[in-house]
């Protein structure tokens, strides 16, 4: 029957060397020193210039297994990184066939506008000084009097003051005679200081004197009822014999 061999290899808490059989590698043990869990390995001699029975710490195959790991994350990040830049990718191909349509509609629309403006009859340009001119025009015969007697008054005429019928009249309650009669301004104007001389005649029709009356203002289409006193007690009737106005 062959001997076991035996190996040694540190405690991974506290250091101390554990001596065990060599189908124990790799099992949970508790050290016989710190009284805490470790795992048994095969120590590796590393020889160096101060220490010739140097072991390997099994932290070094823990850090490969780490640098495995970190390598194996890595390239799956580099996988994952390749795959969203494939998605974004193909985002930016689709906005780009969505953009395209849109940008031939906006200069279709653009053309079609320039061309109806181009089509469109051009107004004719305006003479600044002729403009003026026409609204100076137009300005004066806004202005102009629209007054109908203003626009139609015709000059003034001693025949537009029209005498009606004439007869002699004795006052009540006295024996004065006057000769009474209307006057009219058939005339626009104002008329002023009018005097209306009266030839009187007797029963043979012989002149019998004279009679006045005289009105300051007489106002366009107004009449006058005038009374001129007869002197001569002869006189049965009278006639216009003149009209003055002063000037």
């Amino acid at each position: 029957m062959s001997e076991t061999s035996h190996l040694k290899c540190p405690c991974q808490k506290c250091g101390g060397a554990i001596e065990f059989p060599a189908q124990g590698v790799g099992l949970l043990v508790t050290c016989p020193h710190c009284g805490l869990e470790t795992t048994l390995f095969v120590a590796v001699a590393v020889e160096s210039p101060d220490s010739s029975d140097a072991v390997a710490d099994p932290s070094s195959s823990d850090a490969s297994f780490d640098s495995r790991a970190t390598d194996g994350v890595a390239t799956t990040f580099d996988a994952d990184e390749g795959v969203a830049g494939g998605e974004a990718s193909g985002s930016k191909r689709k906005l780009l066939w969505i953009a395209l349509p849109l940008l031939a509609l906006a200069g279709t629309a653009a053309f079609v506008t320039f061309k109806d403006r181009m089509a469109r009859p051009q107004a004719p340009a305006v003479n600044a000084n002729s403009a003026a001119t026409n609204f100076n025009v137009g300005k004066t015969a806004a202005n102009a009097p629209t007054n109908p007697f203003v626009a139609t008054k015709a000059p003034k005429s001693i025949e537009d003051l029209k005498v009606g019928p004439i007869t002699l009249e004795t006052s009540k309650g006295s024996s004065l005679v006057y000769a009474v009669g209307v006057l009219r301004n058939d005339s626009a104007h104002q008329r002023f200081g009018v005097n209306l001389e009266l030839e009187l005649a007797d029963a043979r029709g012989n002149k019998a004197g004279v009679a006045k009356d005289y009105r300051a203002v007489l106002e366009p289409r107004q009449e006058w009822r005038f009374r001129a006193l007869v002197l001569d007690a002869k006189a049965v009737s009278a006639k216009v014999a003149a009209i003055r106005e002063e000037e």
